[in-house]
This record gives structure tokens, C-alpha cells and sequence, in this order.
């Protein structure tokens, strides 16, 4: 299962109406934030520019931080859906993978120029970061749920929450490269990238230091 877009014919005309404002939304905040800087620029200054009341923003986004990050929104609930809708079969933390690889994979052609300009802008804004690590830890409790769920263990089984943490942190790695080199390879290369990611982890916990 896919998240719902504006161009999903099967949706009623409010709901696509309503996805077309988050996006215009969305595209005018990361313009102008890019432009003035996301400090300098005010809520007014954004919902002018849209052209939308405060009360349609507020319909929209929790909070300024939260259009900024629209980008990481949209790829974190498109993980969600999948994880929710998946028959678990064999190692969870390749069917983490799955689910994420799909998702990413299934995001709309504009969505790289969006997350590109997002973590750019996280760069230069610490509140911005501030914002996408809380973010990021509502996804991995909502996971943690999913997976105790579909498990049928406690949720507070740390085997549950570390792996709700490494599907983030492969995230994070595979992300921040692919941002460094400007998304060159384009969607490819990213999930090439968090294929990586996730291969590392057995790695990792097998290296060994010889003492010397």
C-alpha cells in the first residue's frame, strides 16, 4: 500500500484538493526557506506567499518545522503503510529493509529535489534538526508497535526497539551520502546505497580488533 497523493483518482475530490494545498504548501516553504533562510522567514511570510490563511496552514502542518520537513514525512509514512500491510516472513530486520527500500522506491519523481532541498536546509537551521530526530522517534515507536504486533512479543522487548533504531540509523547513513553527492544515480543509487547500509550491520557487530 502506497500513501495517498493528489493524483489518486480513487480519492474524493476534498482529499485531492486537500493534498494539492500541502504540496503548494510544501513548495513554497522550501523555496523560501532555500531563499531568506528558515529562521528569517515568518509563518506570514509563507502563507502570504501561498496565498493560504493561517487556519488552511494550521489544517496542514503542527508547526513551521513541520512543512520544512515534508520531504522526510513523506518517505517515514510511506515506511509506515508498508510495515503495517506486510506478512513478516524470515529475518525482521530484512523485511525492515523491504519496507523501506519499497517505499522509497515508490515515491513520486519530485520527491528527490524536495528531500535534497530539505536536508540542505536542515544544515543550516538546528532547530530543523531538532525537529526530524523527534520525528524520527515517533517513527521508530510506531514501528516498534507494528513489529510487536505482527510478533506477538512485549514492546518493550529491546530486540524490537534496536532494530526500529538500525532500520533509521541505515537510513541516515545511506541518506546523508547520497545528499553529499547531490543524489547522483538519482533513486537507484540511494536504494543501492541503503542496500549497503543494511549488509553492514551483520558486518559490523562480526569485526573484531586484534590486540597489539
Amino acid at each position: 500500500m502506497t500513501a495517498p497523493t493528489a493524483d489518486d483518482r480513487s480519492l474524493p475530490l476534498r482529499e485531492r484538493k486537500r493534498l494539492r494545498t500541502r504540496r503548494a504548501l510544501t513548495e513554497t516553504a522550501l523555496r523560501l526557506f532555500t531563499e531568506r533562510g528558515f529562521d528569517a522567514t515568518t509563518l506570514d511570510d509563507l502563507v502570504d506567499e501561498a496565498e493560504v490563511s493561517r487556519s488552511t496552514f494550521f489544517r496542514n502542518f503542527p508547526a513551521k518545522e513541520a512543512v520544512a520537513i515534508e520531504a522526510e514525512v513523506e518517505l517515514w509514512t510511506a515506511y509506515l503503510h508498508r510495515l503495517r500491510d506486510r506478512k513478516l516472513s524470515g529475518p525482521v530486520l530484512a523485511e525492515l529493509h523491504r519496507c523501506l527500500a519499497d517505499a522509497v522506491t515508490a515515491l513520486d519523481p519530485g520527491w528527490d529535489g524536495r528531500y535534497l532541498a530539505t536536508r540542505r536546509l536542515i544544515l543550516t537551521a538546528p532547530a530543523l534538526l531538532a525537529y526530524v530526530d523527534h520525528y524520527r522517534t515517533g517513527v521508530e515507536d510506531e514501528a516498534i508497535s507494528c513489529l510487536a504486533t505482527a510478533l506477538r512479543v512485549d514492546p518493550d522487548d529491546l530486540r524490537l526497539h534496536v532494530l526500529a533504531r538500525l532500520t533509521t540509523t541505515c537510513w541516515s547513513v545511506s541518506g546523508r551520502d547520497w545528499v553529499r553527492r547531490d543524489g547522483r544515480g538519482g533513486r537507484q543509487a540511494l536504494v543501492t546505497g541503503l542496500a549497503r547500509a543494511y549488509r553492514s550491520v551483520p558486518e559490523s557487530l562480526a569485526l573484531s580488533a586484534t590486540p597489539r
